[in-house]
């Protein structure tokens, strides 16, 4: 599941995003509008919900980056 997918599962609710690039709080008004709207940028909202947990009236949750994609392997060739 992805913060933004997320964050549609529980609209109206603040959210914490915690992640390698920062913390990010999601307001619950902003939390609504992002369940409406499909966000241009979507930073974060992209990765994947590694861990969540509900505390002090707000969702924390740990957010993963996608996995670069990787090209065909490399071989070396013999001159």
């Amino acid at each position: 599941m992805t913060v933004l997918e997320f964050i549609r599962q529980h609209p109206a609710q603040a959210v914490d995003v915690i992640s390698s690039e920062g913390c990010d709080h999601v307001t619950p008004k902003r939390s609504m509008a992002l369940a409406r709207d499909r966000p241009e940028d979507l930073g974060v909202l992209d990765w994947t919900v590694g861990h969540s947990s509900f505390s002090a009236g707000a969702w924390h949750i740990l957010a993963i980056a996608p996995a670069l994609e990787q090209g065909p392997e490399l071989t070396l060739a013999m001159a």
